[in-house]
């Protein structure tokens, strides 16, 4: 089984920073509640939303970007234009379905450790 990471950097809109606080609040209690996130880390900085998120199998990555498409995404999108999108691990089809639409870099893994607890 491969653990998928990827981190996500967003330019805020102008005036959505305030609307983007309070989603990435929703989003953190939803995505808490799923047994397959690994880690999930929100972090803002001039301007720009720098997201890392981790999830244990390609099931719990697709699991996750089907609930963000269905509850968040519309809200996510309109609060900024996505700049990179890179991701970790050995993603199977579904989630490179699904992640292709970030134009997503995809990174080769050489060699991983991760400390579950």
């Amino acid at each position: 089984m491969s653990s998928i990471l990827y981190v996500i950097e967003l330019k805020i809109n102008e005036g959505k920073e305030q609307e983007l606080r309070a989603l990435i609040d929703e989003m953190v209690a939803d995505t808490g509640q799923d047994e397959g996130t690994i880690y999930y880390h929100w972090a803002i900085d001039n301007g720009i939303c720098r997201t890392v998120e981790h999830y244990d199998s390609n099931e719990s990555t697709v699991r996750h970007l089907q609930m963000f498409g269905s509850k968040f995404a519309e809200c996510y999108m309109a609060a900024g234009e996505v700049l990179s999108c890179i991701l970790y691990g050995e993603p199977d089809a579904a989630v490179k379905e699904i992640m292709d639409g970030f134009g997503t870099q995809y990174m080769t893994t050489v060699g991983s450790y991760t400390r579950a607890k």
